[in-house]
């Protein structure tokens, strides 16, 4: 097996992976907050605990909540590269939905995370990421809109859905976080993982993105 042949298939087994996290998230969420509401959520019952929610906060949560998961489950999608070539339409489409599902919910973010468990520092954390999100999506339709340059636009639409996977670890890191330390610090670990669940993300991105064009040239 060619070099090239090894990387594909590689890259493939890479996808299957998130594909298989991200619509398993996904199918959760839709599930607990569409399926059995807030009141069985306890992300919900714990801020309960500690701060008063407005109705505005709930409609913003199920908006936050929609949106992360269409985004979820159709962003991975976008880069199986037979499937785009195939049918650049269907590409495009998906696109549309994608780019609406990410700006409804990290707008949704951005107000939801001046009301985050864990004080400032979780606070910022959720605002950086919600911001980030609706940066790299910008760029990454103006990079195919105005110039028509792919690389950019999968450079940046990669690094896009690297921090749409942050609904990924985050729901990986908590439960862990929780066998580990109990509920007593929980605010202190809360307060880490709001920037634990996308900064490496992004950076790890980042570093697959600046290999492939190593590779190329």
């Amino acid at each position: 097996m060619t070099r090239t042949a090894q990387r594909s298939k590689s890259g493939g087994k890479g996808l299957g992976v998130i594909a298989f996290l991200a619509i398993g998230v996904s199918l959760f969420l839709a599930i607990q907050y569409f399926g059995f509401g807030t009141g069985a959520s306890a992300f919900v019952q714990e801020k309960l605990k500690i701060m008063g929610l407005s109705d505005l906060w709930y409609s913003a949560l199920y908006v936050h909540i929609a949106g992360g998961v269409v985004a979820l489950g159709v962003g991975w999608v976008q880069f199986v590269g037979k499937l785009r070539a195939r049918s650049i339409g269907l590409h495009r489409t998906l696109g549309r939905i994608y780019g609406i599902a990410v700006l409804l919910s990290a707008v949704a973010g951005v107000y939801m995370s001046f009301r985050a468990t864990g004080g400032w520092a979780s606070s910022l954390g959720f605002l950086l990421l919600s911001l980030a999100w609706l940066y790299t999506l910008g760029q990454g339709l103006n990079a195919i809109r105005a110039g028509r340059d792919l690389a950019k636009h999968r450079k940046w639409m990669t690094l896009n859905y690297a921090l749409t996977l942050a609904a990924v670890t985050l729901r990986i890191y908590l439960p862990l976080a929780i066998v580990l330390f109990g509920m007593g610090p929980y605010n202190v670990y809360y307060s880490i993982i709001a920037w634990l669940c996308w900064v490496p993300n992004l950076l790890l991105a980042s570093w697959l993105l600046s290999r492939r064009t190593r590779r190329s040239r």
